[in-house]
């Protein structure tokens, strides 16, 4: 854990407690429980490594020799204490897309919504929309960062995102006068519904959490190692 920094050596996102150690060779296959045969992962990625199906292939498998070079490499750059510093030539791009980022979601007033907004009640429908437009324009190919540790706290920001998104289908779908919300009455129903409502507003008050932390740790990230004043307001 301290030599990968607690960070996926394949998708370097920060997992704090939700880390993995994958053995390369297998125990079944006669792979041993040692430093040399592990490669600390997310959960996500371990998934992905471990259930590739050979007798039904598709896309292309981890090798060893891959796995083993992803690893060592991740291993070499924290150790540096540089972990991924984009070289200075790119500097500005990087610096560029950080502030489109926090425009295209509108700064730190707009965000503090997911941080304060209760979803017991109703909010406004531009909060979605701008994570509509942030989900259209980090699917460009052009959308990433050379800094690899800060493409690391924006993988974080986007999977933050996408898990509100996959959270609110089933729970937020009232749309009237341009609010958004959970439907309220659920709570003049059954008393099924009413519980149904109350889970759900937990549910999305913990995704919306999750974003606002996601954000500030995307901020605090690029502050430092973009050496750029982010105008928030």
């Amino acid at each position: 854990m301290i030599a990968c920094g607690r960070r996926c050596c394949l998708c370097h996102k920060f997992a704090g407690v939700g880390m993995e150690c994958h053995h390369i060779i297998q125990e079944a296959e006669g792979g041993a429980n040692t430093f040399e045969n592990c490669i600390p992962l997310c959960f996500d990625c371990h998934a992905e490594v471990g259930h590739y199906n050979a007798k039904h292939p598709k896309g292309v498998k981890f090798s060893e020799g891959e796995l083993r070079g992803h690893r060592d490499r991740w291993y070499a750059q924290v150790a540096n204490g540089v972990a991924n510093e984009a070289p200075a030539d790119y500097l500005e791009l990087d610096r560029a897309l950080a502030l489109k980022i926090v425009g295209t979601l509108g700064g730190y007033e707009q965000m503090l919504h997911f941080h304060e907004h209760d979803y017991g009640g109703l909010y406004p429908q531009a909060v979605e929309q701008r994570l509509i437009a942030f989900r259209y324009a980090t699917e460009r190919p052009d959308c990433q960062f050379f800094d690899m540790l800060l493409e690391a706290n924006f993988a974080q920001l986007k999977d933050a995102i996408l898990n509100y998104k996959m959270a609110a289908r089933n729970r937020i779908w009232y749309e009237r006068d341009g609010q958004s919300g959970i439907p309220q009455e659920w709570c003049r129903g059954e008393p099924a519904a009413e519980t149904r409502f109350w889970e759900a507003v937990e549910t999305m008050n913990k995704k919306a959490n999750g974003i606002w932390d996601a954000y500030c740790s995307f901020i605090r990230e690029a502050r430092r190692r973009l050496r750029i004043e982010i105008d928030n307001s």
